[in-house]
């Protein structure tokens, strides 16, 4: 999942791959005393790939989950 970077110290937000390299963004923001903070990107952000694997996993999940219901029948 990407992460965009939010702070009054920059004109428009930036996206990053994955949480720990926005949190390092904000970390050196916070550095030099500026507000910053890191939100999940909106899914109209995600790239193919991003959203392939989030198919994927859902597909997965309902795989075991039908999996677990004939178990139980």
């Amino acid at each position: 999942m990407k992460f965009i970077l939010i702070s009054m110290m920059l004109a428009n937000p930036i996206t990053y791959a994955d949480k720990a390299t926005c949190l390092t963004a904000v970390d050196a923001l916070k550095q030099i005393e500026a507000e910053a903070v890191c939100i999940p990107a909106p899914l109209a952000q995600q790239d193919a790939s991003d959203k392939m694997v989030n198919h994927m996993r859902n597909f997965f999940y309902m795989l075991n989950n039908i999996k677990l219901n004939l178990q139980l029948s």
